[in-house]
């Protein structure tokens, strides 16, 4: 087969948040970077019928405000997080202005945070976005990597992944993952509230598993919204989906109680499988995982992103600043520090959202004593308590 070779300085596999993120923080240097994204531009243009939505914390959104995203226009702010515990008395509240924050973070869509990072890269002309393709095939030569991408040979660098959990190029490479399935559920969909939702964000923890109302942009007729994500053990989130809205509506008004008033009204819901997942390394060579691609965690915080962001800002920050030394961007040195910086992050927070569904989704009265004098304890020792809201925000 005949392959035009094309020998641009990065290629990122996934123009998802993660690898459109690094792509546009590259868009400020003189580095050639393509960006291949398997769905179609019209499937990335269109409107998310579930609207699934992340916290996207502070630091994050400092980061993407350095990139040219409008997200204060995007989402809705965080100001303070109501956490506690169904069946007992802990209760622990997060406020920002306990740090001298204006808010903890914001509940962005993620569909809509992709299409403005797409029209960031758009205005980069050292970026090119390839939709509806795929890299396959990567093999290695001295100092590059060779890629496949609709019938063209591609020689790079460096090819940073940012494919998701399941990423094809992460198997090719021969990279292992450890797992950990929580065996349960998350079940996603935008709610209808009576009250406003004064911008909180509220978690509570039950034995099944957690359950989040998170505030969110009005709907069309003004009338206060939040994003739901309600984890449950398998059985219990099947039983849950099986239901009509109006039982789901009466199950989630009775699990929930009456902070927000009456919910009264929701749309598409979706449930996803939870797990947890590490991969051993995040390098090969030539290559670099970044994101769900190589580190993915339970939804209880809403961490997940945050990290990959983390991911984007560390890697491009290290890929510039070769670049600007005449360095070479791709050799294994320079990969080897970003796990360096980035692993110890990533593990401790895969450690603390895994302990604490642990140590909630389940009923033991000696642990459940336990972990509600731990969080009353937080709640009255200060400098505890303002390290967690940093920790929330993503900044030290």
């Amino acid at each position: 087969m005949h392959y035009a070779e094309i020998q641009p300085d990065v290629v990122v596999a996934g123009g998802g948040m993660v690898g459109a993120a690094l792509a546009a923080a590259l868009g400020d240097t003189l580095l050639q970077t393509r960006v291949v994204e398997l769905r179609r531009r019209e499937q990335v243009e269109a409107a998310d019928p579930l609207e699934r939505a992340s916290l996207i914390a502070e630091g994050s959104l400092r980061f993407l405000r350095g990139l040219g995203v409008p997200v204060d226009e995007l989402g809705t702010p965080v100001q303070r997080m109501r956490v506690w515990d169904a069946e007992r008395f802990g209760t622990i509240q997060l406020d920002a202005e306990e740090v001298g924050a204006a808010e903890l973070g914001r509940i962005v869509e993620n569909r809509k945070l992709e299409q403005a990072l797409h029209r960031a890269l758009a205005g980069r002309g050292n970026v090119q976005v390839h939709y509806g393709a795929q890299v396959r095939d990567p093999w290695f030569l001295e100092d590059e990597i060779a890629v496949e991408v609709d019938g063209q040979r591609w020689h790079t660098r460096l090819l940073a992944i940012a494919e998701g959990r399941e990423s094809a190029l992460r198997r090719a490479l021969g990279i292992p993952t450890l797992r950990s399935d929580y065996q349960q559920l998350g079940i996603i969909a935008t709610v209808q509230v009576e009250r406003p939702h004064q911008c909180v964000a509220y978690q509570r923890f039950l034995p099944s598993g957690p359950l989040a109302l998170l505030p969110f942009s009005p709907a069309p007729d003004g009338g206060p919204r939040c994003s739901m994500v309600w984890s449950a053990r398998a059985p219990v989130a099947r039983t849950l989906m099986d239901l009509e809205d109006a039982q789901f509506l009466t199950r989630l008004n009775e699990t929930f109680g009456p902070q927000l008033g009456r919910i009264h009204g929701i749309g598409p819901r979706a449930a996803f499988p939870l797990s947890a997942l590490h991969a051993d390394s995040y390098i090969g060579r030539r290559s670099v995982l970044l994101g769900d691609t190589a580190h993915g965690v339970h939804p209880l915080a809403g961490l997940g992103v945050n990290l990959g962001l983390r991911d984007a800002a560390c890697l491009a920050e290290l890929v510039k600043d070769a670049a600007r030394r005449g360095d070479d961007w791709g050799e294994r040195r320079l990969l080897r520090r970003y796990e360096t910086l980035r692993r110890p992050d990533n593990l401790a927070t895969l450690a603390a959202t895994d302990g604490i569904n642990r140590l909630f989704s389940n009923d033991i009265a000696p642990v459940a004593w336990l972990r509600d004098l731990g969080m009353l304890a937080t709640q009255v020792a200060l400098p505890v308590k303002r390290f967690l809201i940093r920790q929330a925000m993503g900044i030290q």
